[in-house]
């Protein structure tokens, strides 16, 4: 739903017409726009207080406003009276004439879109209005108002994303993450979320990684840390490698790696789901691949450790393992 045009949905929103996803929209701009959306609800609120008539087309009459809006001319709106008691048309007539008031603040909110950004099967870049850089990894998903207006600069993700935060300490950078919220001043760091569990690395800064659902639940992370939230429990641990990045930057780094490690940022850097048919706690990988395939990197794995695999069409199958270990830098 890119580039949703809010004075339609607010519309919809007081009908009580919004689909999911809409209704995620008007959310992200009522946290943006408190005051406005207060106003305008009391109008609201006014007008239902007056006799209700069945034939009035709110959502017509707004379409009318809206018009006038865009074209910013100061035109009337002109209602043509069905049936029902004159107070409901007077109050009507007067709502809107507030809400045409109004109008500078929806005229601003024209120009300042919902946007998605979705990546596909490919990492894909995204440039913020603030200057903020975010990487996204595949089948990841990007949320935010054009302008990022508002005391906060707020986004929403789903996936895995890496930031890149232009710092502005009057204006916290705040990232809505399944059920976990991650605020910043400026910095680096890697956000991975899913509907169970919310994981972020910090590689430059500090970061607050809080839960949404238990208040109070937050830890801050400094460079090397890592946080996960998973069924409102925070954990905090140090990463030692940068793989952690190695789906952005292309370089994964082992060192005395057992296998079973190794299969899981494969897992994350390439997105394959990777299965070993026997123990190999055992086995150990020294060896650093830059920019390459998972074939790429699999065809060596083979010749290190002497396996055999398997591309099946949602796997891959590791097995006859013969564990050497290697020592190629």
């Amino acid at each position: 739903m890119q580039n949703q045009d809010i004075n339609s949905l607010l519309a919809k929103h007081f009908n009580g017409e919004l689909s999911a996803e809409q209704n995620m929209a008007v959310e992200e701009w009522i946290k943006s726009n408190p005051t406005a959306y207060s106003s305008l609800k009391s109008l609201i609120e006014k007008a239902d207080q007056t006799v209700y008539n069945p034939d009035f087309d709110l959502e017509d009459a707004w379409q009318q406003v809206d018009a006038q809006i865009r074209a910013k001319q100061p035109q009337t709106v002109k209602l043509i009276k069905r049936t029902g008691q004159r107070t409901w048309w007077m109050s009507i007539a007067a709502s809107l004439f507030l809400v045409t008031s109004f109008a500078l603040i929806y005229y601003s909110s024209y120009y300042n879109p919902l946007i998605t950004v979705s990546s596909g099967n490919f990492a894909r870049q995204v440039t913020l209005a603030d200057g903020s850089l975010v990487t996204l990894n595949a089948n990841s998903t990007l949320k935010y108002f054009k302008l990022l207006s508002g005391d906060k600069r707020e986004v929403r993700l789903e996936g895995e994303a890496f930031f890149e935060v232009t710092k502005n300490p009057a204006r916290p950078f705040v990232i809505e993450a399944g059920k976990g919220q991650i605020k910043v001043l400026g910095t680096s760091f890697n956000v991975n979320t899913s509907q169970a569990q919310v994981e972020v690395t910090v590689r430059t800064g500090k970061v607050q990684l809080s839960s949404t659902n238990k208040r109070g639940l937050a830890v801050t992370l400094l460079p090397g840390n890592r946080g996960t939230l998973h069924n409102d429990q925070l954990q905090k641990d140090t990463v030692l490698s940068g793989n952690e990045y190695a789906w952005k930057t292309g370089i994964l780094v082992f060192r005395k790696e057992r296998l079973s490690s190794l299969v899981k940022v494969l897992e994350n850097t390439y997105h394959r789901k990777i299965i070993l048919d026997n123990n190999a706690a055992s086995c150990a990988v020294t060896a650093t691949f830059k920019n390459q395939t998972l074939e790429s990197v699999l065809e060596e794995l083979k010749l290190i450790l002497k396996f055999n695999y398997e591309v099946k069409k949602d796997y891959i199958l590791i097995h006859n393992l013969a564990c050497e270990n290697d020592n190629r830098e």
